[in-house]
């Protein structure tokens, strides 16, 4: 091939090198590392430069994400609240006879902060079947489709880790439970005599 005139070259030529990375928290420390090596009139783009506004978009949704599990916690405290005072209520003659048997504010209290943590702790267990059972079959057949033009990627990309679906069960049982303590000190104003009159 003629490549005269044409402002090309018959050496070889690389307009560019990726470098692929497992830890995107370590991008900009990696780039510098690479950028140090390169020999000089050479530079480094990331994938955080080149697209910038996907990343954008995407810190976006992470505080979505974060405002919607807010509101989700604040709602199941409320619902949690009371369904705790629900059950106190019920059980008015119960707590009467448990203090007049000599049973203390702190031992009652127990045992409602108890069953009201095996209430939250059947369903968070029965949220992540059916979170993780509903992400796996996105990721399986990928159901939920997106426009390649738009977003690069054809189908919503599930990504679950394993710490994360935990650290968020853990947090979510400990916040409601500590938000129940107070309710729960409706018991210490159940006086026995009344209570078992209540009935």
């Amino acid at each position: 091939m003629d490549h005269a005139g044409t402002g090309g070259t018959y050496d070889k030529y690389c307009g560019g090198y990726e470098v692929a990375i497992d830890d995107l928290d370590r991008l900009s420390e990696i780039d510098d590392a690479v950028y140090q090596a390169l020999p000089q009139g050479l530079r480094t783009v990331t994938v955080k430069q080149r697209f910038g506004e996907i990343f954008a978009w995407l810190n976006l949704l992470d505080t979505n994400v974060v405002v919607v599990i807010a509101l989700m916690v604040i709602v199941a405290i409320i619902n949690m609240t009371s369904a705790l005072l629900i059950i106190i209520l019920e059980r008015t003659t119960m707590i009467g006879v448990l203090k007049a048997l000599g049973s203390s504010n702190g031992a009652i209290r127990r045992i409602f902060l108890i069953d009201a943590a095996y209430i939250l702790g059947f369903g968070i267990v029965l949220g992540d079947l059916l979170g993780i059972g509903l992400c796996a079959l996105q990721d399986f057949f990928g159901i939920v489709r997106l426009p390649i033009e738009s977003y690069y990627v054809d189908q919503v990309p599930v990504h679950l880790d394993p710490m994360a679906i935990l650290a968020l069960n853990v947090g979510t049982l400990a916040v409601c439970v500590a938000a129940l303590v107070l309710p729960s000190w409706l018991v210490t104003r159940i006086a026995p005599a009344r209570a078992i009159r209540f009935d």
